[in-house]
């Protein structure tokens, strides 16, 4: 306080000695008071002061963040509380986190109004294109250099193009794997137990037959869904929704089809249904809640469909608590939705600058990002040694009883957190590698723009919530279902929209 007042007192001499030498030389075209003294310098003193005022008077603006994983309320609080630390100190703001994120959590908090700031925009979950179109998310251009300088810098022009939709730049893309190669997960301690041959299982054909020895010599479901959903493992390219699509990115072609047409289609539906009727899926697939990672951990399922990056089995061990094994179907491959997987900000958030700062530190900044993908060392985990490039869970703990579920792909950058024990320590290289070497669809690249379709659009998603999964987790018949399906797709204008998308994606293939 006593700069502050030394401060003032040495404006107020300034000021004085101005408009003596105003009044002396008869020049000046400020602000005239009554008596003709120049005024200019005392409103600017007066600016100055009033500002310092309210920087010291202003509230803490709290960024609201909705992130994957589960996290217990006090858990979820003490990593906020220490975020906030560094938040404070940097933007005058406070973080609140919630943790267990789900589409209808989302988009029940989009619609309704609530505040929220930040959030992942998963593309297996809710188009980015969709949430442009509602307005529910705002553009980040003007908002990347002048509060996010860094990580505007440190994004490739192919990733920003990959989350640009007209013009527009509408998230921040994580930096974990930008593509990824498709099988079935299993559990190691089973398949060891089974004396099966894990490596060897590279048709649906040889996979069953593995579920069907774990039906009959175990307890556990042999497949399950994750929360309701059967994970994608056909190699298409859902072109940002799924209503058009490229059926397989290895062929190369660049017609957009139904998805719900093909042949690709009909038979995962013949197979799913099949085994459920061989009792090889969970009881009520369609309606579990419960992700494959936390039924599998329970020690109620064997094996569930995913796609796979460097790390995915020690990550995903991590999130069951128990080890995990798997076979590649598909090689690896990259198309837009791979890298389209962004943090937004929502049109719900009063200060987007606030949050964009935020996203900016916690993207660039390993401690805040450490904090945030694992949580309060000593508590959520622990360093291996003293170079402090590999964390583990604390002496008697597991990643069911920390307390904070780690789910660090879902992080903006998790590449700059330590890695975990089971993965090598050169895990990030190799993420690196893997996304450079992947196959790249046709329309790597291409985004969506289904503002001209919205209607159809909804009309399509309403259909789609009726039968896809329980057509994909076989708990409807597809010799009966398949073709109602198809048919109320097209009532709803499914063609309207592969049409304008084909268009769309001619359009931007000429320019390539």
């Amino acid at each position: 306080m006593k700069g502050k007042k030394w401060k003032k007192n040495f404006l107020m001499i300034l000021s004085v000695v101005l408009v003596a030498v105003s009044l002396s030389t008869g020049c000046g075209d400020g602000a005239k008071q009554a008596d003709g003294q120049d005024n200019t310098d005392i409103t600017k003193e007066k600016e100055l002061e009033g500002e310092e005022d309210r920087k010291e008077e202003e509230e803490p603006y709290t960024v609201k963040i909705l992130a994957f994983g589960d996290a217990d309320t006090d858990a979820a609080n003490a990593v906020a509380e220490a975020i906030s630390k560094k938040t404070m100190e940097l933007f005058q703001v406070k973080v609140e986190l919630v943790k267990g994120y789900t589409v209808e959590q989302l988009n029940l908090m989009l619609t309704s109004g609530e505040k929220l700031d930040l959030f992942p925009a998963m593309p297996w979950e809710v188009s980015l294109t969709n949430l442009v179109s509602n307005e529910q998310i705002v553009p980040i251009n003007e908002l990347l250099p002048e509060y996010a300088p860094t990580t505007w810098n440190a994004i490739s022009e192919r990733d920003w193009r990959c989350v640009t939709i007209n013009g527009n730049i509408y998230g921040v893309p994580m930096n974990k794997e930008k593509a990824s190669s498709s099988g079935i997960i299993f559990r190691k301690d089973l398949v060891e137990e089974l004396g099966i041959d894990y490596e060897s299982l590279k048709t649906l054909d040889q996979i069953e037959e593995a579920l069907t020895l774990v039906k009959e010599k175990t307890d556990y479901y042999p497949l399950v869904s994750n929360a309701g959903t059967l994970k994608d493992f056909l190699p298409y390219d859902d072109l940002g929704d799924g209503f058009g699509v490229l059926e397989n990115v290895f062929e190369d072609s660049t017609t957009v089809v139904d998805w719900y047409e093909t042949d690709s289609y009909k038979e995962l539906c013949q197979r799913m249904y099949d085994w459920n009727q061989k009792g090889l899926i969970m009881p009520d697939a369609a309606s579990n809640t419960d992700s494959d990672m936390t039924v599998i951990g329970a020690g109620k399922g064997f094996s569930t469909f995913g796609r796979f990056k460097p790390g995915v089995l020690n990550q995903g061990g991590a999130e069951a608590g128990t080890e995990l094994v798997l076979t590649e179907l598909y090689p690896v491959y990259t198309k837009t939705t791979s890298v389209a997987t962004p943090w937004c900000i929502a049109a719900n958030s009063e200060q987007p600058q606030k949050a964009m700062q935020v996203l900016d530190l916690l993207y660039n900044d390993p401690e805040m990002a450490n904090l945030f993908g694992n949580g309060i060392e000593g508590i959520h985990y622990v360093y291996t040694d003293d170079t402090r490039k590999m964390i583990d869970y604390p002496e008697g703990k597991d990643a069911a009883g920390i307390g904070y579920t780690v789910v660090s792909w879902s992080c903006p950058n998790q590449q700059i957190t330590p890695v975990r024990v089971g993965d090598p320590l050169d895990l990030w290289d190799q993420l690196g590698q893997f996304n450079d070497e992947a196959y790249p669809s046709k329309a790597l690249g291409f985004v969506w723009d289904n503002s001209k379709v919205l209607n159809e659009i909804t009309a399509c998603q309403n259909v789609k919530s009726k039968y896809a999964n329980g057509l994909e987790l076989g708990a409807l018949d597809p010799d009966e279902a398949l073709p109602k399906f198809i048919e109320e797709l097209k009532a709803a204008g499914i063609d309207t929209i592969i049409e304008e998308k084909q268009a769309q994606l001619d359009a931007w293939l000429s320019k390539q």
